[in-house]
């Protein structure tokens, strides 16, 4: 009897390992862009001084990490997924507040039609 219970349950750990191999083989590689500010930016929550950047989307695809150029993570931010006829980099706003820094509302990696929007806070009411 034991002889069967051990067979079963070698058989039961090679089915989790190649079930939990499978599992990380098809987990879709982070996607990560670089992008060079001139100017100040603003994401939801967070003023970015000019300098270089890395945006990575999560393996979810619902969040954006942004980093430095020291590789330092500074947000963490929602996104979700859109769509536009002409390819690009970045999609800046223009503030309607006089001299504030150009806001950043979207993400296209590798200057292409697909896309990250930024989840903005609600507005209190």
């Amino acid at each position: 009897m034991s002889k069967y219970v051990n067979r079963i349950g070698a058989c039961l750990c090679l089915f989790s390992l190649l079930t939990y191999g499978q599992s990380v083989i098809a987990q879709a590689p982070r996607v990560t862009t670089n992008t060079t500010f001139s100017n100040p930016v603003q994401l939801p929550g967070v003023l970015l001084p000019a300098g270089s950047y890395q945006f990575a989307v999560a393996s979810d695809r619902r969040s954006v990490v942004v980093s430095g150029a020291d590789h330092r993570i500074i947000a963490t931010l929602m996104v979700v997924p859109v769509t536009r006829a002409q390819p690009g980099t970045v999609i800046l706003t223009r503030p309607s507040i006089g001299g504030a820094a150009p806001e950043v509302t979207a993400l296209y990696l590798d200057g292409g039609t697909s896309g990250f929007e930024f989840v903005r806070p609600a507005a209190p009411r």
